[in-house]
């Protein structure tokens, strides 16, 4: 089990390109055994124990009403793109009116007269009969709002960059969802395997948290959860995931944390819905009780009272949301010693392995770059390439010296006109020699590779290729 939990921590941190070593994911990784075998043996005796990953897996099916908050916040957000992205008041005043008319009574499909305003300032054509979902997306392309870009903050804190996104896209499947009622079957997990806290705010979400580990404030965190005795991971996925759960975009997301016969409930994301609040306690209670083999009964503390059941562990990097008014504590009846837990631990490094106590980070500040090389399994330090989001040292990969493009293997080996042999790719390698091969001719333009052309190669045997 450990090899397998071993690679897979690899793919996440080369997923997210972050510096690690072969000793900081095995400290991290025991760490998490060790704290987490309470859980372990308590949910294994679950009739949905998946051991493969790591947790109990559900059927869930949730009935959603119009959510008009939500409704009401997102449309204020693209109202504010839209004055970005209209070029005068006047486009923007026809967008305003339009948007409106499309969201006015919270409708699912608007009635003929709010379509007659959205035909008329939006420009667009609608049909009785179309969901409001549908034609508001029609209207805010037709406006380019899916134009609009914009920079955000992502990486190390001491390697930070910027990467291009377009708000957009979030913000009408936030209000698509808000304005669309429906009887929803989800896959539902309850798990404690490791990268399911390293991915508790999945970069493909439709939203994202402070523990994303692509710039989120908190990214310390995941592994302060990841190795604490008591926190759980509860997350909804679309239906097309059927395995390796901790690769799959979260639909929704809450941290779940049991000890002594305590159950606690942490903030819901994105949303914080009650309804589903309520929901996703219940199968978690049920879960719960059903590996104790106790009746499921529990009685419920809110606000300050849930205060005397839960602390933070000193020097830990999450989040503790339940500390804001999020928290909901459930005390199994009949039972009369319930505990105190812990949440949270001292994180570990992903490099050297020691304690990490910068919540902004996964690794301490001592620690350089290093990286587990994809090819041959090294920790390496510096220098190296990411060839499809994995790392590969420079023994195991090169850079074309004539098309620039860099390549996983050894290039073919050509000698330049000065003597000095050059790493090509097979590509180039194959369209240089016949050029270089050819009998004299009038001057011909050559295809140029970079810096050189296909006459700056000249063949080499096969023989002293160096594989």
């Amino acid at each position: 089990m450990m090899d397998e939990l071993k690679q897979q921590f690899y793919e996440v941190m080369h997923k997210y390109q972050k510096p690690f070593s072969e000793e900081g994911v095995a400290a991290n990784l025991t760490q998490w055994y060790e704290q987490k075998q309470g859980l372990l043996q308590l949910l294994r005796k679950h009739p949905l124990w998946n051991e493969k990953e790591l947790a109990i897996v559900f059927r869930v099916e949730e009935r959603r009403e119009i959510d008009r908050i939500t409704v009401d916040e997102t449309r204020a957000a693209i109202l504010e793109l839209g004055r970005r992205a209209c070029t005068d008041d006047t486009v923007y005043e026809n967008f305003e009116v339009a948007l409106r008319a499309a969201t006015a009574d919270y409708a699912r499909i608007p009635n003929e007269y709010r379509l007659d305003t959205i035909r008329q300032y939006g420009g667009i054509k609608c049909a009785p009969g179309q969901k409001a979902s549908r034609i508001i997306n029609r209207l805010c392309l037709k406006f380019h709002l899916d134009q609009i870009e914009e920079e955000a903050e992502a990486g190390e804190p001491d390697n930070r960059y910027t990467r291009t996104i377009k708000p957009y896209n979030a913000l009408f499947a936030r209000l698509a969802d808000a304005l669309n009622p429906a009887h929803i079957e989800k896959t539902a997990v309850l798990s404690i395997h490791p990268c399911d806290f390293l991915e508790m705010s999945n970069r493909d979400n439709t939203w994202s948290s402070c523990h994303c580990l692509e710039g989120g404030g908190y990214r310390g965190g995941c592994q302060s959860y990841m190795g604490d005795a008591v926190s759980m991971i509860f997350f909804t996925v679309s239906d097309e995931y059927t395995q390796d759960f901790h690769t799959a975009p979260r639909i929704t997301r809450e941290i779940f944390c049991y000890k002594d016969n305590v159950l606690l409930q942490s903030r819901l994301y994105p949303t914080d819905l009650e309804d589903q609040k309520t929901l996703y306690r219940s199968i978690v209670q049920q879960a719960i009780a059903t590996c104790l083999d106790k009746p499921n009964l529990w009685s419920l503390k809110r606000g300050k009272d849930t205060e005397p059941y839960c602390e933070s562990a000193a020097d830990s990097n999450h989040y503790p949301d339940y500390e804001y008014g999020y928290a909901v504590v459930s005390l199994l009846k009949g039972e009369t010693d319930y505990g105190k837990m812990t949440i949270g631990s001292v994180a570990r490094c992903v490099c050297c392995g020691g304690e990490q106590k910068n919540h902004r980070s996964i690794r301490c500040t001592e620690c350089g770059s290093m990286f587990v090389c994809k090819g041959c399994g090294k920790t390496v330090h510096g220098y190296g390439r990411y060839i499809d989001n994995h790392f590969y040292c420079k023994e195991c990969s090169y850079r074309c010296t004539a098309c620039g493009e860099e390549f996983i293997g050894m290039p073919r080996i050509g000698i330049a006109r000065s003597g000095e042999q050059r790493g090509i790719c097979p590509a180039c390698y194959e369209q240089a020699a016949p050029a270089q091969a050819a009998p004299a001719a009038p001057a011909v333009a050559q295809p140029s590779y970079g810096n050189y052309t296909g006459d700056d190669f000249a063949d080499i045997d096969e023989d002293d290729l160096p594989f």
